[in-house]
């Protein structure tokens, strides 16, 4: 039986590749079990500053040498860094990021860079990091990069308890605020009135956190709703982490008239206020409304205000005739219902008057004498 006898042995070839993969996964080192890698495509290369200050950019040199804040300068090759889909920092002189026994963070090509640096001492790696959130941090050690310092140039990068106190933007984001559609409907009461803003970040720029959409409503409009539509973010390459970009993702305040959240590379979408409108609204009348973008977890794009206004107006129009209630429809039509009614009885009463009065008429009418036949051959008497 040659097939049963191949069918056999590729049976048996296929548990001994699993025994052996089972083995090779079990027997691999502990700590690539529980380390959190970053996931995504690499980022860069871009410059890394300190939120709020993105004219200060990390700096290292050859091999060996600490990181520090610099001026920026994009000709400067040691303020090129990448992080790498497994992780590693990469800096543009070809060195990578470690977090090892020493405070001071450096740069060094242990093991080529290829994420399982020398251990801190206690059998853990400081290659391997981790971006979230505007925090750097040491997959295997779980120290993060912070200022030793004032951030100013010249301030040393730290290993530090995370957090570190400083948060950290890789690259720019590149966020924008235009008007939407928008208006207002007369009511009874006033009305009603939905404004709206287009928010977006560049799909050449990295994600944008920390963004905060405010709207300024003039003082005669209350808000009484808030929400933001985000639809899927188009990829760029320079994701940071994952993130699904939906309104998940966003916090809106009504009474503060303030949504917050994070914006992905690439991404757009609509943040919409709801509200009254005063008594004295009339057709014809329209409001301000202003609304501002700003962006407090990533250093927004030189050039790019890290505020970004807009101004819409929100026009007042009158409102659309609505559909009768079933109770006035019912009454509408027994109303003319009853008119029927009365019109057939008045034609039917105005008919029948003239056949009565001439029936009494002939009734009442003396009955004449009937003459005697008159002969024309006939003589008078005497």
């Amino acid at each position: 039986m040659p097939g049963l006898r191949r069918s056999r042995a590729a049976g048996a070839l296929a548990a001994l590749a699993a025994a052996v993969l089972t083995f090779a996964l079990s027997a691999g080192p502990a700590w690539a079990a529980g380390s959190v890698r970053a996931a995504g495509p690499t980022i860069g290369p871009v410059q890394i500053n300190p939120v709020g200050h993105p004219r200060l950019c990390w700096q290292a040199g050859g091999n060996g040498s600490g990181v520090t804040l610099e001026r920026c300068d994009p000709a400067v090759a040691g303020q090129q860094w990448s992080l790498t889909s497994d992780g590693v920092v990469m800096n543009g002189n070809g060195y990578c990021l470690e977090a090892g026994t020493a405070v001071a963070l450096y740069i060094d090509f242990a093991g080529q860079c290829a994420g399982d640096g020398p251990h801190d001492g206690q059998g853990r790696r400081g290659q391997v990091w981790q971006y979230r959130a505007g925090q750097l941090a040491s997959a295997g050690t779980g120290a993060c990069a912070g200022p030793g310092g004032p951030v100013a140039p010249g301030a040393p990068i730290l290993r530090r308890p995370c957090p570190a106190g400083s948060r950290w933007s890789i690259g720019y984001s590149a966020v924008t605020v235009a008007p939407g559609p928008g208006g207002g409907q007369r009511g009874p009461d006033g009305g009603t009135f939905t404004a709206s803003v287009t928010v977006a970040d560049a799909a050449s720029a990295q994600a944008a956190y920390g963004v905060a959409v405010t709207f300024s409503l003039p003082p005669h409009l209350s808000a009484s709703g808030l929400h933001v539509t985000l639809p899927q973010a188009v990829s760029s390459g320079l994701h940071v982490t994952p993130h699904h970009s939906a309104a998940s993702d966003w916090t809106c305040d009504v009474r503060r008239v303030t949504c917050t959240g994070i914006l992905p590379s690439g991404a757009s979408g609509q943040v919409v206020v709801t509200g009254r409108l005063p008594a004295a609204a009339r057709p014809g009348h329209s409001y301000t409304v202003r609304a501002r973008a700003a962006v407090t977890g990533t250093s927004q794009r030189p050039g790019t205000p890290r505020t970004a206004t807009t101004s819409l107006t929100v026009p007042v129009r009158p409102a659309p005739p609505g559909p009768a209630s079933p109770i006035r429809f019912a009454l509408i039509l027994i109303a003319a219902a009853a008119f029927l009614l009365a019109g057939a009885l008045l034609i039917y009463i105005t008919r029948r008057r003239p056949r009565h009065a001439a029936r009494h008429r002939s009734r009442s009418r003396p009955h004449a004498r009937p003459e005697p036949d008159h002969d024309p051959h006939s003589r008078p008497r005497a």
